[in-house]
């Protein structure tokens, strides 16, 4: 009898250990989610891994068993044909090749430790690999808990407080779930930039963000029991803006909501002066031209004052930039945000040069008094050279003409915040975090009407 309990107890054991790995493998490739990976990436044809402990290729499928392994801490991943990857040593010798549509992963070490360097950065779990439009494309097939952990300190100083750092989580979480298949045509979840999020993998990793990412394991933000698209900005400048405004779909939870916490932080206010040569040059790279700029002017605001139709005055013309293209067009990072005004800078005097209106137009076109003539009331004609004559200014003011004469050659635009302003400011929710409130209160300021559940999909 004793013998009997024994061998029970034994085989228990034994299964207990098989089902939790095999547990912990269906659970794990459940929760995967595969980002692209760009600032790593060298070669569009090749690329060099590290791997501590060798290297482990499993079907994307079934985590369970794997497939083959290779000693040795560096391999070569290259595109031998159309579909066809092959897995070299360093020496150039061939180790494995395969056809991308068996999708197939690459991992070393075991279990949680699983890692692998790509060119010159760790990242957690397994890299895929495939081959589109001849190019090697590098994924990283990685559990979305460990993502995040390569998330949030790109996103977030690591530096601020606890209850932001939370906020940031479960609104980074939130988003990867909700944008999911925002690659999908490509082969992939989402990509390692700003288009998605920013991912650093192990190297950009934190203490204190990954005990954030841990501490709201699981979190995620909803609206009405469905998850919100999770949408986030460095800082508001006083006033968020709502998704309807910013880009025409409304979402009842991203709505515009003061915003006292994001005024006196960085770039709450900040000023940039654009001369009219560098207005002009940027407008060239997007085929966009409208001769020597005269005069810019905002045409239309959103309810939160941001600029969302911008004229631009021109000797060959106008333009008119919308919300979108502002940013886009005059430089992201010089235009932290549409929440601006523009005034004129500096003049400078241009001789005998005056602004006209023909019957056809009515843009204002740059005349050169020297090289024109006028026909006097005999019909006679004249040089326009010492005379005094009418003409309407670029400001459409009649007024006597002069030798010399002004025109604006700089532009000042003071602003208020940074990014597209919809969503959470995350410098407002440091400044809320410092205040001691917390990451639930945080989310719910920025987030209108939303509850924060736990993940069970």
């Amino acid at each position: 009898m004793k013998r009997l309990f024994v061998f029970l107890v034994l085989v228990i054991l034994i299964v207990g250990i098989l089902n939790s790995d095999y547990i912990y493998a269906n659970s794990m490739e459940n929760s995967l989610i595969a980002i692209r990976l760009t600032s790593p990436i060298k070669s569009n044809s090749y690329v060099n891994l590290y791997g501590e402990e060798g290297f482990l290729i499993y079907n994307k499928g079934d985590l369970i068993g794997y497939l083959d392994y290779f000693e040795g801490e560096n391999v070569r991943v290259a595109v031998l044909e159309k579909d066809i990857i092959g897995i070299f040593d360093m020496e150039g010798n061939l180790l494995f090749s395969y056809n991308q549509e068996e999708e197939l992963i690459l991992t070393s070490g075991k279990s949680n430790e699983r890692k692998v360097r790509v060119e010159d950065n760790f990242y957690r779990d397994f890299i895929q690999f495939k081959i589109i439009d001849g190019n090697l494309i590098v994924i990283n097939y990685i559990d979305l808990e460990n993502y995040l952990y390569g998330v949030v300190p790109r996103e977030m100083p690591a530096s601020f407080e606890m209850e932001a750092l939370k906020a940031q989580a479960i609104a980074s979480r939130t988003y990867a779930l909700k944008n999911r298949s925002k690659h999908i045509a490509h082969g992939y979840d989402l990509c390692d930039n700003t288009h998605c999020q920013v991912y650093g993998g192990m190297d950009g990793e934190q203490e204190n963000t990954n005990r954030a990412v841990d501490m709201t394991r699981g979190m995620i933000i909803t609206y009405a029991g469905n998850i919100i698209d999770a949408l986030y900005h460095s800082n508001s400048g006083g006033i968020t803006e709502a998704s309807s405004e910013a880009w025409g779909y409304n979402h009842p939870y991203l709505t515009s909501v003061d915003d006292k916490y994001s005024i006196d932080v960085p770039n709450g206010t900040w000023s940039y002066k654009m001369t009219t040569d560098e207005i002009n040059s940027k407008l060239k790279d997007y085929g966009i031209n409208v001769g020597n700029i005269l005069d810019i002017k905002i045409t239309e605001t959103s309810s939160s004052g941001r600029v969302s139709k911008l004229k631009i005055v021109g000797t060959s013309g106008e333009r008119t930039l919308s919300k979108g293209e502002i940013r886009e067009v005059l430089g992201l990072n010089e235009i932290k945000s549409n929440l601006f005004t523009i005034k004129k800078g500096s003049y400078e005097e241009v001789n005998s040069n005056v602004y006209a209106i023909d019957s056809k137009s009515s843009t204002p076109q740059l005349v050169d008094l020297n090289n024109v003539k006028v026909i006097d009331s005999s019909f006679e004609r004249r040089s326009s050279r010492g005379i005094t004559s009418r003409f309407i200014n670029r400001d459409g003011i009649v007024g006597n003409d002069s030798s010399v004469s002004q025109q604006v050659n700089s532009f000042i635009i003071e602003g208020k915040g940074y990014g597209h302003g919809v969503g959470m400011s995350q410098w407002g929710a440091k400044k809320m975090a410092e205040l001691g409130y917390s990451y639930e209160d945080i989310l719910k300021h920025y987030y209108s009407g939303i509850d924060i559940t736990i993940n069970n999909r």
